[in-house]
């Protein structure tokens, strides 16, 4: 039987760079010494000289005293982040064992390293493998809220014991994220580690991903190894802010595609079970509830029944929800008075998840079904009586496909939800247990509804966000070629000409 790559594997070097707050680092290496197999991997401290490099190296030295596999190393004179990450790996460990660059503000959970290492030597062409965690951007899970909240390592655990299991092993993303940063040895011993470009840090992670990425391998985030993290006390105030602007100008000019990939990974590539987690797994933040009335005016629901719709929801949903309320333009005063308690809007960001959206499928157009589909967890069919209604024609729709639209709407609906237009609340009073009985299913059977949404809309919006990308860049080049044009001398010259010829005397003709 042939041995695993795992078994076969020369081990990992865990880096540690250390500079201050001394209080997170002592949790940092209390959870190696915990979750590190020291038989097979070894840990490497390097003391990057602080404000409190001694009182750190004695506190240091005194933490792995006689702890086989951890070392020790300080740096003559303070190299910054990339310099350190440097030394280490060229100097002071010269092993073949892979390389594990981790922040001195995280907190390591049990198997992290050897399932980082699976999925490192799962393939050849992976390069460069980070962890899950509560704060590593787009590593974070959760990594959309459907509140904002402090991300706190209690939700990240509670969240990842539901969630994770449900998620593919890995995906492969433009870069991997550095708090907890694996490669292979021999990848920095053909293209070396970090550009001094990025000295002291921020960005040196990306460019190093990007730049193996030319040669044909892959950063990945590996689903199933969480490590948790403070996150940015290295540097903070102004100086933080200013090296991260500049160097993600020095990504951007060297990788013009990152930003668009890095939003692309996101929008398309995240498993919908990853997506929702925070809407998914029951938190301390309250379930949402959206209505979307956008397009009422359009699809022939007058200002009084929207109105009527409107008291109605919030009053029945308030005290069981946070209520959002989209509506056009030019109605969200109206509406704002009428339900005080709600967030009344006519914009929805796609990124600002909600557990739960009301759509009526005499509303809903393409573009609105994509971002429905990327901004609820559920959504139910709200039932007004629009379906059947004469089509009324404008410049604005009926949008092709809308009876398409409609039927995706009721297919995927978790329940639907009748207002007749009594003066009743109708069934909204329903819709508190409803959605009760909704959350009470297993949640893999939730997560499975969430795929099959996605097998069947996902490569609409994939297209839909494609064309949009072209569209984009069109007007891009044709906002560049007249700035071009109005720069150039025959350009201005005709101007001139113009204005001169403006004022004079026009001949009988």
């Amino acid at each position: 039987m042939s041995s695993s790559p795992l078994e076969t594997s020369t081990g990992v070097t865990v880096v540690v760079p250390v500079y201050g707050d001394l209080p997170s680092l002592l949790d940092c290496i209390a959870s190696l010494v915990d979750h590190v197999d020291t038989s097979r991997h070894r840990v490497l401290l390097v003391n990057d000289c602080g404000p409190d490099a001694d009182a750190i190296e004695r506190a240091v030295l005194e933490a792995v005293a006689g702890r086989d596999g951890f070392g020790y190393e300080r740096n003559d004179r303070n190299l910054g982040f990339v310099g350190t990450c440097n030394r280490a790996v060229v100097e002071l460990d010269t092993s073949d064992r892979e390389v594990l660059l981790l922040n001195s503000d995280t907190v390591v959970t049990a198997g992290f390293v050897d399932e980082m290492l699976e999925v490192l030597l799962a393939a050849p062409e992976h390069g460069v493998v980070c962890a899950r965690s509560n704060n590593a951007t787009i590593a974070s899970l959760p990594f959309r809220q459907v509140a904002p909240a402090d991300r706190t390592f209690e939700r990240t655990l509670q969240v990842a014991a539901d969630v994770v299991p449900l998620l593919p092993r890995w995906y492969v993303s433009p870069v991997a994220m550095g708090f907890c940063f694996l490669t292979r040895r021999s990848l920095i011993r053909r293209f070396g580690l970090f550009d001094d470009e990025f000295a002291p840090g921020y960005g040196e992670e990306n460019d190093y991903c990007l730049r193996l990425n030319e040669h044909g391998y892959l950063a990945l985030v590996a689903n199933r190894a969480l490590v948790l993290h403070a996150g940015s006390k290295s540097f903070v105030g102004a100086r933080r802010n200013t090296l991260r602007d500049a160097h993600q100008k020095k990504l951007e000019a060297r990788y013009p595609f990152y930003g668009s990939a890095t939003a692309a990974f996101l929008r398309h590539d995240v498993h919908p079970a990853d997506r929702f987690a925070d809407a998914l797994v029951p938190g301390t933040a309250r379930d949402t509830v959206t209505v979307d009335l956008r397009g009422a005016t359009a699809a022939g629901l007058d200002d009084a029944r929207r109105d009527a719709v409107v008291t109605r929801a919030s009053r029945a949903l308030g005290d069981a929800f946070a209520v959002e309320v989209l509506v056009d333009d030019d109605a969200v005063s109206a509406v704002s008075a009428l339900a005080p308690t709600a967030v009344v809007r006519s914009d929805a960001p796609d990124d600002q998840i909600g557990s739960l959206g009301l759509l009526v499928d005499g509303l809903v157009d393409g573009d609105r079904l994509l971002q429905a589909h990327r901004r609820y967890a559920v959504w139910a069919a709200l039932d007004l009586g629009l379906t059947g209604r004469p089509v009324r024609w404008s410049i604005d729709g009926p949008a092709a496909g809308r009876r398409l639209t409609g039927a995706a709407v009721v297919d995927h609906a978790a329940f639907t939800v009748t207002d007749d237009g009594g003066a009743g609340t109708s069934t909204w009073t329903s819709v508190s247990s409803l959605w009760s009985r909704h959350r009470a299913t297993p949640l893999a059977d939730r997560v499975a509804t969430l795929e099959r949404r996605a097998d069947r809309i996902g490569l609409a919006d994939a297209v839909a966000h494609r064309s949009a990308s072209t569209d984009a860049r069109r007007l891009h080049d044709y906002r560049d070629e007249l700035n071009q044009l109005k720069a150039s001398r025959s350009y201005k010259l005709a101007t001139v000409i113009g204005r001169v010829a403006s004022r004079l005397p026009r001949g009988r003709s």
